[in-house]
C-alpha cells in the first residue's frame, strides 16, 4: 500500500479569519482535491480493471470524499443554507459505492499478502477467495465509474457553486460579531468529538461487538480529520495525528479480519443461497483453516486496538486536543467575548 505522506493544515492562516469564509474556503479546497483524485475513475483506458486491484486510484477519491463529508458535517450550522440535501445525500451515495470497491479491494490485499504466515490449508481457501473479491472488486469498480462518470462532474460544479467565493461576504452575524472566527467554531467542535471518540472506544470490551467497534472507528477518524484541519505548530499535534492514525488503523484491522470471517463462514455451513455451486468451493478442511486463521488475526488486532487505546500515547494526544480546543477557544489579546457555535448537533 502507498505510504503515507504529511498533509498541510487546510486552516493555515484561517484560524482568525470570520468563520463562515473560512469554513467555506476549506470545503473547497477539499472539494478540490476530490475532483483530483476522481480523475483516474472519469478517463476511459482500454485496460482490465482487474489490473488496478493494487493501485490506490480507488483508495485516494474515497479519503478525499470522506474528509470532505466530515468537515461539512462539522460545519454544518454555518452551511446548512448553502448545501441542498439533495447534494448531501449524492455525496454519500457516492462515498458508498467508492467503499463497497475499497471493502473488495482491501480484502483481496489481506487474502494475497496476509501478515501472518498461513499453513497450506488456509492459504489455499485464501487464494480462492481472493480471486472471489477480486470479481467483486471489478464488479463495484464498474459501478462506480459509471457513477462517477454520469454523476461526479454535475455534483462538484453544484457543490463549488454553493461554495463559491461570491457568497462569502454575508451581511449576517459576522458583521456584528468579529469574535466568530473560524478558532472559535473550531474549538467547541474538537471537544465534541475528541468526547465521542473516547466514549466510543470506552464501550468496547469484546471483539464480537461489530457495530461498536465500527462507530469507534468512524469517531476517531472524524477526530482526527478535524485536527489535520488544524493549523498549530507543535511537536504534540504530530504526534496526536500519528496515534490517532494508528489507533484507526488497528480498529480498521479488526473490522477487516471480522468482515472476512462473515465471507467464510457461511461457505463451511452451506448458506450461501446458492449463488456458487458446491464444487468451486475449496475444501471444508481449507476453510475451516482459513476461517481459524482470520479469528487469530481477529483477537490480535483486538488486543492490538485495546493497547493503543489506553496507551500513554493515546492518552497525551487525548490531552492535547483538549487543551488545543481551549486554547481556540480562548479570546485574543483585545479581549473580544467567545461566540459558542452551535455544535450540539446530533451523533451521526
Amino acid at each position: 500500500m502507498m505510504a503515507r505522506t504529511a498533509r498541510t493544515p487546510e486552516a493555515r492562516g484561517l484560524l482568525q479569519q470570520p468563520a463562515h469564509t473560512a469554513v467555506r474556503a476549506i470545503a473547497r479546497a477539499r472539494l478540490e482535491h476530490a475532483v483530483e483524485k476522481a480523475a483516474p475513475l472519469l478517463v476511459v483506458v482500454d485496460r482490465d480493471v482487474a489490473t488496478t486491484i493494487a493501485n490506490e486510484e480507488v483508495h485516494g477519491f474515497r479519503v478525499a470524499v470522506r474528509r470532505l463529508r466530515s468537515w461539512l458535517r462539522v460545519c454544518d450550522d454555518l452551511l446548512h443554507d448553502d448545501l441542498a440535501r439533495s447534494e448531501r445525500a449524492a455525496l454519500r451515495r457516492m462515498a458508498r459505492r467508492a467503499g463497497a470497491a475499497r471493502d473488495a479491494q482491501v480484502q483481496w490485499h489481506w487474502l494475497t499478502e496476509p501478515a501472518e504466515p498461513m499453513g497450506a490449508p488456509a492459504a489455499r481457501a485464501a487464494r480462492w477467495l481472493a480471486g472471489e473479491r477480486l470479481a467483486e472488486y471489478v464488479v463495484q469498480r464498474e459501478r462506480l465509474q459509471r457513477r462517477a462518470a454520469d454523476r461526479w462532474p454535475r455534483l462538484t460544479t453544484k457543490l463549488a457553486a454553493a461554495l463559491g467565493a461570491d457568497r462569502d461576504i454575508r451581511g449576517d452575524a459576522e458583521a456584528t460579531d468579529p469574535g466568530h472566527t473560524l478558532a472559535r467554531h473550531l474549538g467547541p467542535a474538537l471537544t465534541h468529538d475528541l468526547e465521542l471518540a473516547r466514549r466510543a472506544l470506552d464501550r468496547i470490551e469484546h471483539p464480537t461487538q461489530v457495530a461498536a467497534i465500527h462507530r469507534a472507528r468512524i469517531k476517531v477518524k472524524r477526530l482526527r480529520y478535524l485536527l489535520d484541519a488544524v493549523e498549530h505548530r507543535s511537536p504534540h499535534r504530530t504526534a496526536a495525528l500519528k496515534h490517532l492514525r494508528l489507533l484507526q488503523d488497528a480498529l480498521g484491522d479488526l473490522r477487516d479480519a471480522h468482515e472476512l470471517s462473515t465471507l467464510v463462514t457461511p461457505l463451511i455451513t452451506g448458506r450461501t443461497g446458492g449463488r456458487r455451486p458446491l464444487e468451486r468451493r475449496p475444501a471444508l478442511r481449507d476453510l475451516r483453516a482459513l476461517r481459524a486463521a482470520l479469528r487469530r488475526r481477529e483477537l490480535a488486532a483486538f488486543r492490538h486496538s485495546l493497547d493503543l487505546a489506553g496507551s500513554l500515547e493515546v492518552e497525551r494526544a487525548w490531552q492535547y486536543i483538549a487543551s488545543l480546543a481551549i486554547l481556540l477557544m480562548a479570546p485574543p489579546a483585545g479581549g473580544a467575548p467567545t461566540h459558542r457555535p452551535a455544535h450540539a448537533r446530533s451523533d451521526r
